[in-house]
Order: C-alpha cells, then sequence, then structure tokens
C-alpha cells in the first residue's frame, strides 16, 4: 500500500500503459491484428444471422453462425486478457519481468476463470434478481410500469458497478501471478470505492473523449459514403487502435490503484487460491 495521489495515478497509468506496448511491440501488433480481424469477422457474422432469421433458415445452419460467433467473441476475450496481463506485469513487478513473462500459461487460465466466474456471478444475480422483481412488480399491479422498471435497472447497474470496483484489485492480483483471495480484495478496498471508481474515469476520460469525437466522424462519413470500403475500414482500424490504448491506459490505472490500495492482498503471497 502507497501513498499515491491522482496526478501520479493519471500520469502513471498513461506513462506504462504505452511503455508497456512499446516494450513488446510484435506481441501488441498480433493483439490489435487479432482484435481487427475479428472485428470484421463479428460484422460479417452480425449481418449473415440476421439475414437468415429474416430468410428462415434452417436452425442448424443458424446454430452453424452462432458457434462461429461464439467462437470469434472467445479469441478477442484470451487476446484482451493477454493484453491485460502485460500491462500488469509491467506496471507492478517491472519491465524485466514483463519481458521475461510468458503471453500464454498459468497466469492467463487463471485471470480467464476469475472473469468467467465474475461474470457467471453477476449474470445469475442479474437473472435472479430480475424475475424477481418482475414478479413484485405484476403482483402490485405495475407490471408494465416504465418507470419502477427503469429504477430497477438503475438501481441494478449502480449495485454491478460498485461489486465490480470492490473486487477490481483481484484483476490485478492475478495479472502480477499472486494469489487470488477475494476477501482480502475486498477488505482492502473498502471505504474507497469513489477514489476508486473516480480515479479510474478520470483517467481514462480523455481517451472517450476522443473515441467519442471519432466515432462520429466516422458515423458521418459512413452515412455519406455507405458503400466506401476505405471508410469502413477505416472504422474498423480506430476501433482496434482505440481499444489497444483503452485497455492500456484503464489496466495501468487498475495497476496503479492496486499498488495504493493492495494491504492484505499482498501477505501470505503462497496462499491457495479462492481464500
Amino acid at each position: 500500500m502507497e501513498p499515491i495521489t491522482f496526478k501520479q495515478c493519471f500520469k502513471g497509468a498513461w506513462r506504462d500503459g504505452f511503455n508497456a506496448l512499446r516494450q513488446r511491440p510484435w506481441l501488441c501488433l498480433a493483439i490489435a491484428v487479432v482484435f481487427l480481424v475479428t472485428s470484421g469477422l463479428s460484422v460479417s457474422l452480425d449481418q449473415l444471422a440476421r439475414t437468415a432469421s429474416q430468410v428462415g433458415e434452417p436452425a442448424l445452419y443458424r446454430l452453424r453462425i452462432a458457434l462461429m460467433s461464439f467462437g470469434v467473441f472467445f479469441v478477442n476475450v484470451v487476446a484482451f486478457s493477454v493484453l491485460v496481463i502485460h500491462v500488469f506485469r509491467y506496471t507492478i513487478l517491472g519491465p524485466d519481468a514483463a519481458r521475461q513473462g510468458r503471453w500464454y500459461g498459468r497466469d492467463l487460465w487463471r485471470y480467464l476463470w476469475t472473469s468467467t466466474q465474475v461474470f457467471v456471478g453477476f449474470a445469475t444475480v442479474w437473472l435472479i434478481v430480475g424475475v424477481g422483481a418482475m414478479l413484485a412488480l405484476r403482483a402490485t399491479g405495475h407490471g408494465n410500469s416504465y418507470a419502477g422498471l427503469a429504477t430497477f435497472c438503475v438501481l441494478l447497474i449502480c449495485t454491478v458497478l460498485y461489486v465490480l470496483t470492490r473486487v477490481s484489485l483481484i484483476f490485478a492480483q492475478i495479472g502480477a501471478g499472486r494469489s487470488k483471495r477475494w476477501r482480502a480484495a475486498w477488505k482492502d478496498s473498502r471505504g474507497h470505492f469513489w477514489t476508486m471508481f473516480g480515479t479510474t474515469i478520470g483517467t481514462v476520460l480523455p481517451l472517450m473523449i476522443a473515441g467519442i469525437v471519432a466515432t462520429a466522424l466516422f458515423t458521418a462519413l459512413l452515412r455519406v459514403a455507405p458503400a466506401a470500403k476505405s471508410v469502413a475500414l477505416g472504422t474498423l482500424v480506430l476501433q482496434t487502435v482505440m481499444s489497444v490504448a483503452w485497455i492500456a491506459v484503464s489496466t495501468g490505472s487498475a495497476a496503479w490503484l492496486y499498488r495504493r490500495f493492495a494491504n492484505q492482498l499482498l501477505t501470505l503471497d503462497d496462499a491457495p487460491d479462492d481464500v
């Protein structure tokens, strides 16, 4: 646990994030190519799925499209995780450890498994609470109340953001190759939600603004020339560049927050996972 200010976190996240990209350029370039290809495939598969639904293609054909879409999504998630782990290693452990670390192996699978646990946990709770809320609204005669549904969705999203922020230190812990300890991550983030959330938003805000402006520009170009392949390709390239930059900066920010708030996570480093 280090006394780090917002300014140090902001500058450190941008500096370490892009330094991590420059340290292993071929790995980062390969991941960028994967993002570019999967983005193009996702658009094509989505168009195929819509056409198949409209034309009434057999269920087996649509199932194949769905399986291919899932495969593309999985490849994208793996590439995302590889880059995240590399930035975590660089920022937390230093350039030498990041250079010597393998892009595949135990840390990658632990990171993917943890992400799956978080996703399944949130999806399960969302489903249970959502069904319960719908039944409760119908029982009270407010089943068609859009205001009630909107309020419920907002509260649920806020809850998800709160819990995700509170457990976010666990991802940096795994990225650094250390023991996965849920309880310690929850305790270390206690009382620091607004600091962690605000620091993350403030750090990536310049990228968010740049992405919105660039997206609006390319959207306008697509409306003017919808058949222009160069514009469509430019949109995919822009999406890829922004994705890589966002991963680098946001992961760098998460790593600096880990350096600031990790306390119990740093004890008993050789403890088993899921403690």
